[in-house]
């Protein structure tokens, strides 16, 4: 048996990717002969490649199918994704193409005995879903028939040692057919916990060498007991150290707990029923969709307010003549620390004592051009450099220092939720309720935070755009 590490899923994916763009070529070149109309192939295919027009279509449309591709999810969360997925997918994907490419170019370069436009869409998405359905279909059809055999599998933990614990290990790995998972060990919380019988089938793990085991097996899914499916503390314990890992958590459940899970995404239809509780419930091609945005957009700001940037970094210059930017160590996705950047607001070594503090409206260190920066939320404009660097997002919660984030989470554990995504610029906390200068004003702050995480989408993302620039022009930040 194989156990699909994180370079098995890479080669994976190459495969798809690889097979994707050969056989994008080919519909490309099928669907320039056919739509000649002419009944001499051998003409037809003769004048296909005397066609510069032609060649550069072969390079361009080719790169830009892979794109949509990209954008539809397609090469991620491989482990969860079904083969109706990926017909559906595909199939989408096929038509949005056909689409595009119909609109871009092929309106205006059909020949004289053109088909009408809606038969040559139709035609170019049949010619697109086939070529590539086929290739895909054959590569996840030899892994699904090896993930199917046990051939190929996913090493899986479960958070416990108790007898709920092995029970649901011993389900998962004896399903009738193999889901990609092999349960192979059990994550002792406690040094005092007792294994139940039956737990020495597997390998039973301290909770404190995770890190370093999951980092040299490569673990991607960690499965909560059903006994923790209630334990806040206990889930909290492990995201925190499981969110910089990049890794899935799960569980599994129970009648009184559907309503809770029923806007996340389940595993697999077939066997264990398992819901993820480490991921924020956005699609993955609304994910990409929104980081194509993010990159789009963020450009065009730094080029468009280049301008102002200058100004402000003048009047930063003349106000006391310190430091135009200011960094600082923030929490970002994952938990992962990044270096944010801002325009300075505040005197020059304002925590010169060495202990964090966060500031006020009437914090005596905000200098007076910070004062102004503040209010028109101008001292933020730097982070879109952030974002291209893949560091924040555009919309999203907003990051803080891990000083203040672990006095949060020691209040407001459900806190390490927001880790799920990427920290944004601005934010639903940022836009309904302001700065926060005390920790309390920050939890207050966290409810929006995580009502966004749970209506994430493109069009959430724009309704608290608005409400930035209202902010903005208005003047109303705090």
């Amino acid at each position: 048996m194989t156990s699909l590490s994180a370079r098995l899923i890479n080669q994976l994916k190459v495969k798809y990717i690889v097979s994707d763009f050969l056989l994008s070529n080919l519909a490309m070149f099928l669907y320039n002969v056919i739509r000649t109309q002419q009944s001499d192939w051998a003409k037809s295919i003769g004048e296909y490649y005397h066609s510069w027009q032609v060649y550069m279509g072969q390079i361009f449309f080719p790169m830009f199918m892979m794109m949509i591709y990209w954008l539809s999810g397609y090469y991620s969360n491989f482990s969860s994704r079904s083969r109706a997925q990926e017909l559906i997918t595909t199939l989408w994907s096929s038509l949005i193409i056909s689409l595009c490419v119909f609109f871009m170019a092929l309106i205006n370069d059909m020949p004289q005995k053109r088909l009408p436009a809606i038969e040559n869409i139709a035609i170019f998405a049949l010619i697109i879903f086939v070529c590539i359905y086929t290739g895909r279909y054959l590569i996840t059809r030899i892994e699904v028939k090896a993930i199917h055999s046990r051939t190929k599998y996913q090493e899986t933990l479960i958070l416990g040692v108790d007898s709920d614990a092995v029970a649901l290990a011993r389900r998962i790995n004896s399903y009738p057919k193999g889901n990609g998972m092999k349960v192979t060990g059990l994550l002792k919380l406690h040094t005092s916990d007792i294994p139940s019988p039956g737990a020495e089938e597997f390998e039973i793990i301290e909770f404190d060498n995770l890190p370093d085991l999951c980092n040299e097996r490569s673990i991607p899914h960690i499965i909560l007991s059903p006994r923790l499916n209630n334990n806040r503390e206990e889930q909290t314990r492990l995201l925190r150290t499981v969110f910089p890992l990049d890794i899935a958590v799960y569980f599994t459940p129970d009648v009184d707990m559907i309503n809770v899970s029923a806007s996340k995404r389940p595993f697999n239809v077939v066997g264990e029923p398992l819901v993820c509780i480490s991921s924020a419930n956005i699609s993955a091609s609304s994910a990409n969709v929104k980081r194509l945005f993010d990159i789009i957009l963020s450009s065009i700001a730094l080029v468009v307010l280049a301008p102002v940037f200058a100004v402000i970094a003048i009047s930063i210059k003349m106000d006391d003549g310190g430091p135009v930017f200011f960094t600082q160590e923030r929490m970002g996705y994952r938990n992962r620390p990044f270096r944010i950047f801002k325009f300075r607001t505040m005197i020059p070594d304002a925590e010169k004592s060495g202990n964090p503090a966060l500031s006020s409206d009437n914090d005596t260190r905000i200098t007076k051009m910070g004062h102004f920066l503040r209010k028109y939320r101008l001292d933020e404009l730097p982070q879109f450099l952030n974002v291209i660097r893949g560091e924040m997002s555009i919309v999203g919660p907003r990051p803080e220092r891990r000083f203040f984030a672990e006095q949060i989470a020691a209040i407001a554990p459900y806190y390490h939720m927001i880790y799920q995504v990427r920290p944004g610029i601005t934010s639903w906390g940022m836009v309904s309720y302001g700065y926060a200068s005390t920790i309390d004003e920050m939890i207050e702050r966290l409810r929006f935070d995580l009502i966004y995480l749970e209506n994430i989408s493109m069009t959430t993302d724009f309704k608290i755009l608005l409400h930035t620039f209202n902010t903005v022009f208005s003047g109303k930040g705090k």
